[in-house]
């Protein structure tokens, strides 16, 4: 702290390259002795957040200390009173610290809202991790409501297929973001994201639900990249059809999850050595990006389901779909007069749309009632 109130000595060095950052949750070891080398205070192992006061007096020196620490590493620190106990003893104290392990979080669910947040316990080996289509064989070890077991959990080794909606959403989402042999405590809220009938959870009546996972393996297939044009466009109509089927038993977060990824994957396509390879691949991300739509508004996630449309009506300025469900999300959005404009296309293209005329009537009963509100508003 520049004053030599706390010097430093590493004792033994760290392991790896992760260093603790303010948040990050840590396991260490303790021990605080005085100038006569008695025991002030001592914790073996305990959790502790870094940035937190938890520790008291000696908070801001384990907080300093920890950030450059890696794990395994154990340093002494000759603190004086000012950053010991004050008072209590004056002549300072010696700590030894201990940093056992850095636990990374990490928010794994697919739209970032920290609903399924995943604590790394013990690192996995490698960097890889299962891609959608993958077999992977996960432990579920224990389920908590975040201090005491929920009844009827049942311990179970799952083995599916990721991205499938083989097991609950949760599960899906951790799957993704796990290391062979990796453990992890999995925070789940809302529970309804974790009610995973495989497990006893179908009924869970809790808001939070706590797992404790372990990725025992994952058997690899054949990444998108590696493949060729051909393959890619039967990989990825196979996994639009199953984003269809998701659709339909309403799981729509996963479904979602696999119309981007295929989105994604044919991006760019003017690189397909054969036409009838990329007329496909075309093909398929229209779909897929109209099935965004569809899911989005489902999700009342207008501003997206727009852009989804937007992106289909660049390349095909008279497809009815996208226009009726751009007219849908401007509804939303409560501008009426755009989705009025939209569905009068819909209906030159296609007379007969009964969908459209219906929007049609209801965004203009929408835009007289707002019409209605402004005159009130201004006569006041």
């Amino acid at each position: 702290f520049g004053d030599e109130g706390a010097v430093k000595t590493q004792l033994k060095e760290g392991s790896g390259w992760k260093s603790p950052s303010a948040d990050s949750e840590v396991f260490l070891s303790l021990k605080a002795t005085g100038a006569d080398g008695a025991v002030i205070e001592e914790r073996p192992d305990f959790e502790f957040i870094v940035g937190s006061e938890s520790l008291g007096t000696l908070s801001k020196v384990c907080n300093a200390a920890l950030k450059g620490m890696k794990k395994g590493e154990e340093v002494q620190l000759k603190l004086s009173k000012e950053y010991a106990y004050g008072d209590k003893h004056p002549e300072g104290a010696t700590l030894t610290l201990t940093l056992h392990e850095i636990y990374e979080t990490k928010d794994v669910s697919f739209s970032k809202d920290k609903s399924v947040m995943k604590k790394s316990t013990k690192e996995g080996e490698g960097w890889d991790t299962p891609k959608d289509s993958w077999t992977v064989k996960l432990k579920v070890e224990t389920a908590t409501d975040g201090s005491a077991p929920i009844p009827g959990f049942q311990p179970q080794t799952l083995e599916f297929t990721a991205g499938n909606g083989d097991v609950c959403d949760a599960l899906e989402m951790a799957a993704l973001e796990m290391k062979n042999g990796e453990q992890a405590v999995l925070t789940v809220c809302p529970a309804t994201l974790a009610l995973e009938a495989r497990l006893g959870l179908k009924d869970a009546k809790v808001d939070t639900i706590v797992l404790k996972l372990e990725m025992v393996e994952f058997v690899k297939g054949k990444d998108t990249w590696n493949m060729d044009d051909a393959e890619k466009v039967e990989h990825g109509v196979a996994r639009k059809d199953v984003g269809s089927a998701l659709f339909k038993q309403g799981r729509l977060a996963l479904a979602l999850q696999k119309y981007k990824k295929i989105e994604n994957m044919f991006n760019y396509v003017d690189n397909f050595k054969e036409e009838d390879n990329k007329t496909k691949a075309k093909a398929v991300r229209l779909a897929c990006q109209l099935n965004s739509a569809a899911v989005q508004l489902k999700l009342k996630e207008y501003g997206e389901a727009k852009a989804a449309c937007n992106s289909v009506l660049k390349d095909e300025k008279g497809n009815v779909k996208a226009l009726y469900r751009r007219a849908q999300a401007e509804l939303g959005l409560k501008n009426f007069q755009e989705s009025m404009a939209d569905c009068r296309k819909v209906v030159e293209l296609d007379p007969q749309n009964k969908e459209a005329r219906a929007l049609l009537k209801q965004a203009q009963t929408c835009q007289k009632e707002e019409d209605k509100k402004a005159k009130g508003l201004f006569a006041n």
